[in-house]
């Protein structure tokens, strides 16, 4: 059985996390060797994970040496990441959080992920969107033609009247026949 792209989307992850059975990894290996945007995606995971937990051992030591974590500025910029992504601050807070930004190399780099995880999230989105509405219409189509072939379709019991029907009506026809001959 091959796998869909739809089940790579979830397998992805148990897959990175070395979760899966022989059989369940070799066939998602396969996939990726055979789907060109699966394996994109896969890697992209891939590097943002790795890069997640660099940032969070570089993190860990930058904090470590210069109470980064605990600054107001940096509390104020997590908190506020989502909403400044999403365009929903004000322009004081937007302003705040740019300045720390651009002179915090760390704070880059966590916007900058999560611009990426954001528009990983979107594409795949738009990808099940579209894979679902085709497969709306693919099975509408099918039930349509369904329905069409079981309308010109009898019920074999419908079937078996009609040439019973017809049997008696031919063998009446020729009893008619020979007895008037």
């Amino acid at each position: 059985m091959k796998l869909t792209c739809s089940q790579m989307e979830v397998l992805i992850s148990f897959y990175l996390e070395g979760d899966l059975s022989s059989s369940l990894k070799k066939q998602v290996e396969e996939h990726l060797e055979e789907c060109s945007l699966c394996k994109t995606k896969y890697n992209v995971i891939e590097a943002l994970l790795g890069d997640m937990q660099e940032s969070v051992s570089t993190l860990g030591e930058y904090s470590s040496q210069k109470n980064f974590t605990k600054s107001e500025q940096y509390q104020l910029f997590k908190t506020n990441m989502s909403a400044y992504i999403d365009n929903e601050l004000p322009e004081s807070e937007k302003l705040k959080i740019k300045k720390f930004t651009i002179s915090n190399k760390h704070a880059r780099n966590e916007l900058e992920k999560s611009y990426r995880i954001r528009k990983l999230i979107n594409d795949s989105y738009l990808k099940t969107k579209n894979d679902s509405r085709a497969d709306f219409t693919r099975s509408t189509l099918k039930q349509l033609q369904l329905e069409e072939e079981n309308s010109l379709n009898f019920h074999p019991a419908i079937k078996l009247l009609i040439v019973f029907t017809i049997s008696v009506l031919v063998l009446s026809t020729i009893v008619l026949v020979s007895l008037s001959v």
